[in-house]
């Protein structure tokens, strides 16, 4: 069992200047690097006023110097919002400066506003990321590349440098629901549940990731990720309410964003069915057990959502040392 965390939590409070925010994100980044975290990841949106999200290819090159043995992973890239080409080429790059410790998570979005941006509707979203995937391999592979697609316009193309890692980085495909998942079987090389998708989903999605794998027949069975919100506290009732306001906000801005759609499971997006259903929440022993249950479900790690953050950052610093040393690495020895 791997274990990461994400940078999202960090970029509050927001009465703090932008530069002050990457500023103290580096820095806790920095510290955690020699805490055990196996990976950083930082997520992607456009417009999102009043929410704050740094773009995540220059932030993730910042951190490359910073971040030691530890991985870095784009989670999620919105891929059909971006130019094939321009993400094959900021990924090559960036991979060689991370010295091939970068992970490629993609997704395909569900805001309007994001996708209204670059012309597209939700229609577009998958055949348009299936397009995207399959231009940015080949280029990865060093192939000419012509190509008169649904989106895509490519004469001789070729990129001047290929990635570090070959034949490119791994990618990590966001999944939330039955389609999603099939789909992430079938180009990516692990599968990433989001973080409002229950414990029961994803076990369920978990066996569909692993019989479509199957059915595919890749060389190898791929990973299973999943991202989970972490509540720490002297109880359960304690975890709950110290995590109460940041909830209530991810709630009312995932629900602003119009995230549940048709196809995908039942989102968690309040606080009907209890923090049990979705998170990781409790004292450290508590914490321990549920990611025991999610080695159980087969995955292969976990990335932290972490709530109620300190606000100063030696706080933070503080505060990431001890879910290191109480919840990370007892976790991360399980089945050693």
């Amino acid at each position: 069992m791997q274990i990461g965390f994400h940078l999202t939590p960090f970029w509050s409070p927001t009465d703090r200047s932008p530069t002050a925010i990457i500023d103290e994100a580096v820095e806790v980044v920095r510290a955690a690097s020699r805490m055990g975290f196996a990976w950083v990841s930082i997520g992607h949106h456009w417009a999102s006023h009043p929410t704050i999200w740094p773009q995540p290819i220059p932030v993730l090159a910042r951190l490359a110097p910073e971040t030691g043995g530890m991985r870095l992973k784009t989670s999620m890239l919105l891929l059909p919002l971006l130019n094939p080409v321009d993400v094959a080429e900021n990924v090559a790059t960036l991979d060689h400066i991370t010295h091939g410790r970068l992970d490629v998570g993609v997704a395909i979005g569900y805001r309007e506003r994001e996708l209204e941006a670059v012309g597209l509707t939700r229609k577009d979203r998958v055949p348009r990321l299936e397009e995207s995937l399959d231009v940015m391999k080949r280029l990865w592979r060093g192939d000419e590349v012509t190509l008169d697609g649904d989106y895509t316009k490519l004469t001789g193309a070729r990129l001047g440098f290929t990635p570090y890692q070959r034949p490119h980085p791994p990618i990590e495909m966001g999944a939330q629901s039955v389609g999603a998942t099939r789909r992430a079987a079938r180009l990516a090389d692990a599968v990433f549940f989001g973080p409002q998708v229950s414990w029961a989903d994803v076990a369920r999605l978990a066996a569909v990731y692993r019989d479509a794998r199957a059915a595919h027949g890749p060389a190898n069975a791929g990973r299973t990720l999943a991202s989970r919100s972490l509540i720490v506290g002297a109880s359960k009732e304690a975890a709950r309410a110290a995590a109460q306001a940041y909830l209530e906000r991810t709630f009312a801005m995932y629900r602003g964003w119009e995230m549940q759609e048709p196809t995908m499971v039942p989102l968690r997006l309040g606080f009907d069915g209890g923090l049990d259903d979705w998170t990781i929440n409790g004292t450290a022993a508590h914490c321990v057990e549920a990611i025991a249950r999610g080695r159980a479900l087969g995955l292969d790690g976990i990335g932290l959502s972490i709530y109620s953050l300190p606000r100063e950052a030696s706080a933070r610093i503080e505060y990431l040392q001890m879910i290191a040393d109480e919840i990370v690495r007892p976790a991360t020895a399980l089945g050693a």
